[in-house]
């Protein structure tokens, strides 16, 4: 019966003590060694797993802190734009409000930037029929300004004046033409400095005047000229310091900034109402209708 049972022999100083275990009790030992055996290599292994998906977990986490790093430069930026598109809208409605002013159109509120931009549009027959009504153009070949509108020092008499016009570089002899359609209101010399001159009467109250002429009568008053049509020649006479054309634009009784009116043409027009506003843009425009010089949509 001894080779059906397991010893187990405990040694010590006091001698040695046996222990016999049957084999049913044998291979429950074995199976538990062998258990512990497999579970330590099972935990091994699944350590090594989960310090993997630590390591894993650690670096999604550093994407994700970089991730909203990211996110919130991308926040800052975005709301950086949209205080910038914010500023522009602004700067747009202001611009659009000036326009409107300069026109003497109301600002409607309630309606959409589109709206109000499409009511400050002038269609292209408007734009040709204000163009062939209000001086504009260089009435001479631009060879530059040589003195500006407003207050300066006189060159001659060494006095504040105030200048009512512009001076143009030219050589005496160069053609002047008319920058708008109308009646020559006076042709002739003037004592007040101004020398030989021409004064055009155009639509609406404009008037465009040409001094220090040549002497020469290329039109005379009460005569009709179109836009483009010659009306004398440069020179030097009056009050002047050297061969150049002194010229005005006046509407009604006002001296009106002449570089303005130099520069206007189409692309330029809504522009050109925003710098000058001494004039009643709006009611030209509704006059340009009503008489029919051109077919003029209606404003609203």
């Amino acid at each position: 019966m001894i080779k059906n049972k397991f010893t187990i022999t405990i040694t010590d100083v006091n001698g040695s003590r046996h222990f016999y275990l049957n084999q049913i009790i044998k291979k429950i030992v074995l199976y538990v060694v062998a258990f512990i055996f497999l579970f330590l290599v099972f935990s091994g292994f699944y350590i090594k797993y989960l310090d993997s998906k630590l390591s894993d977990i650690s670096t999604k986490r550093e994407e994700l802190i970089e991730k909203s790093k990211e996110l919130e430069l991308a926040n800052t930026q975005m709301q950086k734009s949209i205080e910038e598109k914010a500023q522009q809208y602004a700067a747009i409605e202001d611009k659009i409000a000036s326009f409107e002013e300069a026109l003497g159109l109301e600002a409607e509120n309630n309606l959409t930037i589109a709206d109000r931009l499409d009511n400050l549009k002038l269609t292209n027959e408007q734009q040709v029929g204000i163009l062939g009504q209000i001086p504009n153009g260089w009435p001479i070949e631009n060879k530059g300004i040589t003195g500006k509108f407003g207050w300066r020092e006189h060159p001659l008499l060494q006095r504040r004046e105030f200048h009512p016009g512009i001076d143009l570089r030219a050589a005496v002899g160069t053609p002047i033409y008319a920058p708008a359609s109308g009646v020559v209101e006076f042709s002739g010399y003037s004592n007040n400095g101004y020398g030989y001159n021409v004064i055009l009467l155009h639509n609406f109250g404009f008037k465009t005047v040409f001094a220090h002429m040549q002497r020469k009568d290329v039109v005379k008053a009460g005569q009709f000229v179109n836009k483009g049509q010659l009306i004398g020649y440069t020179g030097n006479t009056g009050l002047s310091t050297g061969p150049h054309l002194h010229y005005e634009v006046r509407f009604i009784n006002k001296t009106l900034e002449p570089l303005y009116f130099l520069d206007l043409e189409r692309k330029n027009m809504n522009d050109f109402f925003n710098q000058e506003r001494r004039v009643p843009w709006q009611s030209l425009i509704k006059a340009v209708t009503a008489q029919h010089l051109v077919p003029i949509q209606k404003q609203q």
